[in-house]
């Protein structure tokens, strides 16, 4: 062989520097390098690949991803069509990728839907009441109480005595929902804003028959506030915002009746599911799930929360560990089933319909993996973000078989991600949850809670792309050792329930 010139060693000094840390990176300091049978796939895994798909499940097309609105069902067209382009197979309903779940909208009838009151007091919805929040049964009746409440910190005093009462609110628009969760908590009948522009009313979505009595809560304009300060004989104080960060709550004996009539639509709310099948066939109809929940809040009003960590972060990872196994030469001896759930911010929806209706059968599962806000750099008061750059928390795997764990972090010698184990109170709080009650043997890694949760200010500009890389390559290295050991059967003595 001939040897190089100056020139081509200079060449290849420059491909090589630029080549290796592209291949390494999300992979911290202290890490070993993957077996060479999964190498290919694991080095596929990059900031890059993350970050060009986080912008699109995070941005403005999907428009928060909210269950039941059409940005969720956009973005689980999109994963879906990845997967079909990934190569994986289709196990979802009629030989698709989807599962839908049994939901329906209920949407006001604003023309039909009216305010009561006494001295032939009537008030139609159009164009005076909005509806965001209602039962199936929204006819709400209660005396009427007018709270204000100054500035975004504002703090309700837990004497004011709201129950069953039906408040007009004036209040600051930035306020938001911690802010409003002093009044709800007093279970008042009704809830109504005042506001300068009136939003349209809401969907409310059902599950199944299911249907749960709550506050009936929306907006009204400041003509229909003075036509109810009027029917209470109220002052005209009582509709005049308070002192910045302090509240006022008026009273009266005036009862009024709030009648919205609602019919039902069926709802588009799917789980994707995706099989990718083992390569051993006496084996490969037992599988491993991944799963991330691929919802978020969507759009509220003139809101729109993107959901880039929670949980765009996890949605973006386990896309791009489809994406490496399809491109590794060497498969995994067991299959995956990879799962992106539904309504996960509705209580879990998704997942739990998933376990109760299961595409394939239960007891061929061998353990779960779930990705949930993986993306961000813990923030609290006390947990300063400088200190949780490659920090990850690990829920749940202790849980199960020991074994479940100690694969988890044999995995974790490839990415050398800092475990932290002190978040086990979130365990019930993501879509794992469902399968350990069935018995499976579960793992949760999560990034941990930071200013932006469940604000619209959840955006990919904040997100750290090397941490979701990391992720996404621990669960990777995880997929192929849990996949080649088989069976992480949870211990009887493991209460599930």
């Amino acid at each position: 062989m001939r040897p190089l010139s100056l020139a081509q060693c200079l060449f290849a000094l420059i491909v090589s520097c630029s080549v290796c840390p592209a291949q390494l990176e999300a992979q911290y300091a202290g890490s070993e390098p993957p077996p060479a049978a999964i190498a290919e796939g694991f080095n596929s895994i990059t900031p890059e690949r993350c970050k060009e798909w986080l912008k699109v499940v995070a941005g403005p097309e999907f428009a928060g991803r909210g269950t039941g609105q059409p940005g969720h069902v956009k973005a689980a067209h999109w994963v879906a069509g990845k997967c079909a382009e990934f190569g994986l197979q289709p196990v979802g309903d009629a030989g698709t990728y989807f599962q839908m779940l049994p939901m329906t909208n209920l949407k006001v009838a604003s023309e039909e839907s009216k305010i009561t009151g006494p001295d032939e007091l009537s008030i139609t919805f159009t164009g005076s009441v909005a509806l965001d929040r209602f039962s199936a049964d929204p006819v709400k009746q209660g005396e009427l109480s007018f709270v204000s409440l100054g500035g975004t910190e504002a703090q309700l005093d837990s004497s004011a005595e709201l129950r069953d009462k039906i408040v007009v609110l004036t209040a600051d628009e930035g306020l938001g929902s911690r802010g409003m969760f002093p009044l709800m908590r007093q279970r008042p009948a009704a809830v109504l804003q005042l506001v300068d522009i009136l939003p349209e009313s809401s969907s409310q979505l059902q599950t199944g028959r299911n249907r749960r009595s709550n506050v009936t809560a929306g907006y009204i304009t400041k003509d229909v506030a003075q036509q109810l300060l009027e029917a209470a004989d109220g002052e005209e104080a009582w509709l005049e915002s308070a002192e910045e960060n302090k509240s006022t709550v008026h009273h009266s004996e005036v009862s009024i009746t709030i009648e919205a009539r609602v019919f039902e639509e069926p709802a588009s709310v799917p789980n994707v599911l995706a099989w990718c099948p083992g390569s051993d066939p006496e084996v490969s109809d037992e599988y491993l799930v991944i799963g991330a929940h691929l919802d978020h809040l969507g759009e509220r009003g003139d809101t729109v929360y993107p959901g880039a960590d929670d949980n765009g972060s996890g949605s973006t990872a386990i896309l791009t560990i489809a994406k490496a196994i399809a491109e590794n030469p060497t498969k995994p001896k067991r299959s995956i089933l990879f799962i992106w759930f539904a309504a996960e911010e509705m209580g879990l929806v998704g997942s739990k319909h998933y376990v109760d209706n299961p595409a394939l059968p239960l007891d061929k599962m061998i353990g779960m993996l779930n990705m949930d806000m993986v993306g961000r750099n813990e923030e609290t008061a006390n947990d300063p973000v400088e200190e949780n750059i490659e920090v990850l928390h690990l829920v749940g795997s202790k849980k199960g078989d020991p074994a479940f764990h100690d694969m988890i972090m044999a995995a974790n010698k490839h990415v050398n991600v800092t475990f932290e184990f002190d978040a086990e109170n979130v365990f019930g709080r993501s879509d794992q949850i469902n399968f350990f009650r069935k018995g499976v043997s579960v793992a949760f890694v999560f990034g941990g809670f930071h200013p932006d949760y469940h604000r619209p200010t959840d955006t990919p500009a904040k997100i750290n792309y090397d941490k979701i890389a990391a992720a996404a390559k621990l669960f990777y290295v995880a997929a192929y050792e849990a996949t080649d050991h088989g069976f992480y059967p949870v211990p009887k003595l493991i209460e599930t329930k």
